[in-house]
């Protein structure tokens, strides 16, 4: 939910990763990576999802988002939106009370 309030409605989804200078940035699209290439149906990509949750959680504690550099901000949000994608393969969470 988090992701997406800050992505709003459109976000870049392209990721240099020149510009990963975080070691979250490079966890979470180490994680994102890996992901995208699980196949199989709804239960498959639901339990590969839980391992997202530690590269986010490092990711909204250890980088500055909405960075002052406007490359850098465009690459972070690019790469929360990679991640945000993978979850919108199962449904939009957002969704979801709680």
């Amino acid at each position: 939910k988090r992701a997406k309030n800050i992505l709003g409605e459109s976000a870049p989804a392209e990721v240099d990763t020149g510009l990963l200078t975080e070691a979250a940035e490079r966890e979470l699209h180490e994680a994102v990576a890996q992901l995208r290439s699980v196949d199989g149906g709804y239960e498959s990509r639901l339990r590969s999802l839980s391992g997202l949750r530690g590269p986010v959680d490092r990711f909204f504690d250890d980088v500055l988002v909405m960075a002052e550099d406007p490359r850098l901000r465009a690459n972070r949000l690019g790469l929360l939106s990679q991640a945000l994608s993978l979850f919108y393969r199962i449904a939009d969470i957002s969704k979801l009370g709680g």
